[in-house]
């Protein structure tokens, strides 16, 4: 026999905890009422094909299960983009699915405790306890978020007459100084900073790319030519170099603000330094520190 009640509540909890994630992740604004309502209306339309289908071991189908969660979602985030529903829904699978691994894991770990205990009672404590884990892993993501939005920069780079404003990163752990003044020194790409170099600045550094070990004859007959070897050690190489320059003004600022300004070495690498190309520049431990 079928509680009703009982069934009810337990999908109501589950949903309620979804949709608390699902707002958390996307819809900051929506009111703690309004997802209760949500939760009361999913749980009632499984309760209504519940009826419909005449047994609780009857699987829904694909279709059935978009049906509702659909109608769950656009009821109650008011959702009236394709984009943005699709990944909510997609959140909302996922969510379910992790939910349900908590319930099975929690099931097989205490198989014997829970022997002839009803579903009704330990499927909340798995689903509460993802819903524990997947709130606390989004709270370090923000985290790790707000920090990485207080480390972003805007870097203008100016050099004989050439300027370049591109987005940094300051890296606390980018140790990188100049042999001869000790300063630190920014990294970027050579696509990034193209723009700073004439002609034969930009052969002469696509030719030291290219090459395994530093061309000491060749550099030695183009002395004056305004390029320097920057020598570094990091995991798996421990006689790394690249050719650097001088940049007249490195220009770090904030929201307008100028926090640094000040002139050095500037590395330049053949590849793109971050995979994502959300910034362009690698500035150095030192950048903020009081030039002397």
């Amino acid at each position: 026999m079928i509680e009703l009640d009982i069934l009810f509540l337990l999908n109501w909890i589950i949903d309620y905890l979804i949709l608390v994630l699902v707002k958390n992740e996307f819809f900051p604004e929506v009111k703690r009422k309004r997802l209760a309502a949500g939760a009361f209306l999913a749980a009632a339309t499984y309760l209504f094909w519940l009826c419909q289908k005449g047994t609780v071991s009857g699987n829904i189908r694909a279709a059935e299960a978009l049906f509702f969660v659909s109608l769950v979602l656009m009821w109650t985030f008011s959702v009236r983009s394709p984009a943005v529903f699709g990944r909510a829904a997609a959140a909302v699978l996922m969510y379910a699915f992790l939910m349900g691994g908590f319930c099975y894991v929690l099931r097989n770990t205490f198989a014997k405790e829970l022997e002839g205990v009803p579903a009704q009672w330990w499927v909340p404590a798995g689903c509460a306890a993802a819903f524990c884990f997947l709130k606390g892993v989004g709270k370090r993501i923000k985290k790790e978020a707000v920090k990485i939005k207080e480390c972003i920069y805007e870097v203008e780079i100016r050099r004989k007459d050439r300027a370049v404003c591109l987005r940094g990163l300051y890296d606390s752990g980018n140790l990188l100084v100049s042999q001869w003044t000790g300063k630190g020194i920014c990294v970027l790409s050579f696509e990034n900073a193209a723009e700073l170099f004439d002609e034969k600045e930009r052969e002469m550094l696509s030719f030291l790319m290219a090459q395994k070990d530093f061309p000491w004859k060749i550099m030695t007959e183009n002395l004056w030519s305004g390029i320097y070897r920057i020598t570094y050690s990091s995991v798996g190489k421990e006689e790394g170099w690249m050719p650097g320059i001088a940049a007249d003004h490195i220009i770090v600022k904030k929201d307008g603000e100028v926090l640094a300004d000040t002139k050095g070495l500037m590395g330049i690498t053949v590849r793109q330094i971050f995979h994502d190309q959300r910034f362009a520049v690698l500035l150095p431990a030192d950048i903020f520190a009081k030039q002397t």
